[in-house]
């Protein structure tokens, strides 16, 4: 698994980011409908931790490997928003094309194609982050390919910021499919400008689904039950 400092802080201000990604052997996958925008919300049920730990159907589904980026969606006038029904609740975001460039149009593009479906949130560092998006599970897996989105050399993260992580030695802004969500203005302030912004925790409600998560986190690692992404769908704000 690789590891990213972040500045000069423990252990635990780490981001891991996919090693097999971007190989020349992977094969190109087809790209597949996306799932229908107006598909029902799973019906979960929540236990005293306000989750429910089941795995969904498409925990068990193989993702597809790209040898690029799928083709990105985002060609109305916009906003988007993306919401990610999670073990514990569901997270809307914005999709922030401004800051995030290419990085952001892979991130839709990729929730867009179902491939976030099923996939878990591997790592909680409590009152840091959140991070998910890997195929393997690992922090160690991708899809294949990785654009590069820098962020603005002044740029200061913020609590609810979503970004693309990345290895250390990749350059900045480096983004495939393993994202985080900064869970702490504490923790947004542990971060140095490297990694792509994507978007933004969107609502009050967002924000207590990720404060779940968070309180699930007990070291640099796995929380201490599963967190799964059931679904991840992306939609033009009217």
């Amino acid at each position: 698994m690789r590891r990213v400092a972040i500045g000069l802080i423990a252990s635990v201000a780490l981001l891991s980011a996919g090693c097999s990604i971007g190989e020349e052997s992977a094969p190109t996958s087809t790209v597949q409908e996306p799932p229908a925008a107006t598909s029902a919300a799973p019906t979960l049920t929540y236990g005293k931790d306000g989750c429910d730990h089941q795995a969904p159907p498409a925990s068990e589904t193989t993702r597809p490997i790209y040898t690029k980026a799928p083709p990105t969606p985002l060609k109305g006038t916009g906003p988007w928003t993306i919401t990610m029904a999670t073990s514990c609740g569901s997270i809307v975001m914005d999709v922030d094309t401004k800051i995030g460039g290419d990085a952001s149009a892979s991130f839709a593009a990729l929730v867009r194609s179902g491939y976030y479906d099923g996939l878990t949130f591997h790592r909680v560092v409590p009152n840091f982050v959140i991070q998910g998006g890997d195929p393997v599970g690992t922090g160690a897996g991708g899809p294949g390919y990785t654009v590069q989105t820098p962020p603005p050399s002044d740029y200061t993260y913020r609590n609810g910021d979503v970004a693309m992580a990345k290895a250390r030695n990749e350059p900045d802004g480096t983004a495939g499919s393993q994202f985080f969500i900064v869970s702490t203005e504490a923790g947004a302030a542990a971060l140095e400008p490297l990694y792509a912004v994507v978007g933004h925790v969107l609502d009050a409600s967002s924000t207590e689904t990720l404060q779940k998560i968070n309180r699930l986190g007990i070291a640099d690692g796995p929380p201490v039950e599963p967190v799964y992404i059931w679904t991840a769908r992306l939609a033009e704000a009217k």
